[in-house]
């Protein structure tokens, strides 16, 4: 059973009355791309793409600086240039210059171990440039914390709690350090710790006197615990079409926003635009950390066998809280970036190596950005940005008419526009989504429409497994054994390697004897 959680694609036009700041330009690049970035902005925003802003610069001057949209609809107050925004695993790149800082002063260095500064720690092979690189084998965060929320569903984990949770557990690696690239946001929840440690201070006291106040960051800081975040907006489920601000929605269905949504180190930075480019300006000037470590920080991480880290086919491999990538094409340039995502948000940092040009923005509707960080890349170098889909999800507008109309006005809805492929795309994770969200919904027969939801999909996508994996599992909810067994052999036979299929078979066929 698969589901999707995030939006990545939302249409309509929630801010028709948008406002759109493009005050302080400085004319350093031809007004040609000036027009093709705003058309893109353009087109990204009437697609209910974008919201938020974006600041270029080259040669550390600023080139092109544009908000769009709202930080706060209800009250129509504007994003504009010095509007706060959580730079979410952005923050990771803040925190890995902190613990630079203090390899150049000394206090620490980047092959020590982990244990030496925390002896009840489980994992003695774990060395500091293999939490830094996302090299250390830990598990996932996420799952480790998953059993612990379900039980406190109201608590806020903390720094100290997940290492708390991680040293009881003493759950096995992944790999052995050093031996693969498994991006981890436990690796910096530990290097948070490890900065306080060393540096016998608070971690927002030492990031505030260390790094914002030399880059001249006036209007940066650490949100921590319990403290509000800014604003971030989703349409919440995939029968409606209404926008919501996150921090307004149950936090039990998004607990990585909420329960772990608190960690400071790969997470919780906030700052703005301005504060950000002085971060840039600072960090290339030697204001910060020495070249030598900034060269290191931005160099590929090389594994145990000897060989550098790519994620896949791609150049794309990271360094010290720096995703690197090469150009594949002449002019081969040199890139480094951080992008962050948390529910409803989603931030970028990039900087071209090689020439000296800097990217930044952030998307309070939480839309994927490297499409748009590519794309604003390429129009400054004279090519053609990146394709991104601006059609309308058809499994939303399904789902609309479902829930406001029922079945047989949805499936005419669905079967008329289905071929309109210029302005409508059908996707089924989407669909197995809206079955999901009806399933959980409150309305009186929600459980009716979310069968025929996932009814629907088994017809649109026969071959998918998932499909009917995802039916049975409603069926068994609804009371329906016989059918969902069906389902479930029908999925398994389709993919025979769906273990969780197995065992839910299992269940269903014991009740019977």
């Amino acid at each position: 059973m698969k589901k999707i959680i995030f939006l990545l694609l939302i249409p309509g036009n929630l801010y028709a009355q948008a406002q759109l700041s493009t005050s302080n330009k400085a004319v350093l690049i031809p007004e040609t791309k000036t027009r093709q970035i705003d058309s893109l902005l353009n087109v990204l925003t009437n697609a209910q793409l974008f919201n938020g802003g974006v600041l270029i610069a080259e040669e550390g001057r600023i080139v092109y600086k544009r908000s769009i949209g709202y930080i706060d609809k209800s009250r129509h107050i504007p994003n504009t240039d010095t509007t706060r925004f959580n730079l979410a695993s952005l923050s990771k790149t803040f925190t890995a210059v902190a613990i630079l800082q203090l390899v150049q002063k000394g206090r620490l260095r980047l092959d020590d171990p982990f244990i030496k500064y925390f002896p009840d720690f489980p994992y003695p092979a774990i060395r500091i440039r293999h939490l830094l690189t996302h090299t250390s084998g830990l598990p996932p965060v996420e799952k480790e914390e998953a059993p612990y929320v379900n039980t406190h569903p109201d608590e806020i984990v903390t720094n100290a709690t997940a290492y708390a949770h991680l040293v009881a557990s003493k759950s096995p690696l992944l790999f052995q350090p050093g031996d693969n690239e498994v991006y981890n946001n436990m690796n910096y929840v530990l290097l948070a710790l490890l900065v306080e440690k060393i540096s016998q201070v608070p971690f927002a006291v030492y990031m505030e006197k260390n790094i914002f106040h030399r880059a001249g960051m006036l209007n940066t800081y650490i949100r921590m615990p319990n403290m509000p975040n800014t604003a971030r907006y989703i349409i919440p489920n995939f029968y409606s079409s209404a926008f919501s601000n996150v921090d307004s929605l149950d936090h039990i269905l998004y607990y990585t926003n909420y329960n772990l949504g608190g960690w400071y180190g790969p997470n919780n930075v906030i700052s703005t635009l301005p504060d950000l480019f002085n971060f840039d300006n600072a960090l290339f000037a030697g204001k910060l950390i020495s070249k030598a470590l900034l060269d290191s920080a931005v160099t590929p991480v090389v594994l145990n066998n000897g060989k550098v880290f790519h994620m896949g086919a791609s150049t794309r491999s990271y360094g010290f809280g720096w995703n690197t990538y090469t150009s594949k094409t002449a002019p081969i340039d040199s890139f480094i970036f951080h992008d962050g995502h948390i529910v409803g948000l989603s931030t970028v940092l990039h900087h071209n190596l090689s020439k000296s040009q800097t990217i930044i923005f952030y998307n309070n509707l939480g839309n994927a950005p490297l499409q748009l960080m590519l794309s604003l890349s390429n129009i400054l170098n004279d090519l053609p940005p990146q394709k991104i889909r601006v059609t309308q999800s058809l499994a939303r507008l399904y789902g609309e008419t479902l829930a406001d109309k029922g079945a047989d006005a949805a499936i005419v809805k669905l079967t008329t526009l289905k071929s309109d492929t210029a302005h409508y795309y059908l996707d089924e994770l989407e669909m197995n989504t809206l079955g999901f969200d009806l399933l959980k919904a409150s309305f009186q027969n929600h459980n009716e429409l979310a069968l025929e939801a996932f009814k629907i999909n088994t017809l649109l996508y026969p071959k998918s497994g998932n499909t009917y994996d995802s039916y049975a599992e409603a069926l068994a909810k609804n009371g329906k054994k016989e059918e969902a067994i069906l389902m479930y052999q029908k999925s398994l036979a389709l993919s025979p390697d769906n273990e969780a299929g197995k065992q839910a078979l299992q269940r269903l066929s014991d009740r019977g004897q």
